[in-house]
């Protein structure tokens, strides 16, 4: 459908100032999309990030991240590093994309609080990180946090963290750009 900001986009095509969405889970909840601004929305579970403006806009939206979490602790970067990149929403893309030293540090963390389950290594050349638990009756998978500013904390559940690779494998959901680019990209699995 085109939600960006290019000219070809259905945002452009309508000018429409305002939209939102709410894409849904592979598990069958609904989904949503709204075009105009909203009436009144009183609900205290919605939170908002404000969408970067600046002379030179990008075709995406940019919003600012502010950290990421693993388990409950940050990675090890201040709020000024995060602040520096560009950090744009993209519902074509599937998986998140993060710099080498972000993705580098959540693998790192990721890692360490999954150390009792068995690695796969056949899907790693393509995700990074797999394991294969079809011998674990349970498995307790580290939450993971996105933040953004204005305090709004992105908790991703187990379906926005690991992908099912195959039957027996299960991979981490984010993904590493390569080693020039310093943007971050938010895929539509986590949003």
């Amino acid at each position: 459908m085109g939600l960006d900001r290019s000219s070809v986009s259905i945002i452009s095509k309508t000018n429409t100032s305002y939209f939102s969405y709410c894409l849904p889970s592979p598990y069958g909840s609904t989904a949503y999309i709204t075009f105009g601004k909203p009436v009144s929305v009183s609900n205290k579970f919605i939170k908002y990030t404000p969408i970067v403006t600046t002379a030179e806009q990008s075709e995406y939206y940019d919003i600012i991240l502010t950290g990421i979490s693993v388990g409950g602790e940050k990675l090890p970067f201040k709020i000024s590093y995060f602040t520096k990149l560009s950090t744009e929403i993209d519902s074509g893309n599937i998986i998140t994309r993060l710099p080498s030293p972000v993705y580098a540090a959540l693998r790192s963390s990721f890692r360490k609080r999954m150390k009792k389950y068995k690695k796969a290594k056949e899907f790693e050349d393509l995700l990074g990180t797999c394991y294969g638990l079809s011998a674990y009756e349970t498995v307790v998978v580290p939450k993971i946090a996105i933040h953004f500013l204005g305090g709004v904390d992105l908790e991703l559940d187990v379906r926005g963290t690991l992908v099912v690779a195959s039957v027996s494998q299960v991979c981490l959901e984010f993904a590493i750009y390569p080693p020039d680019l310093n943007s971050i990209t938010l895929g539509n699995v986590q949003q």
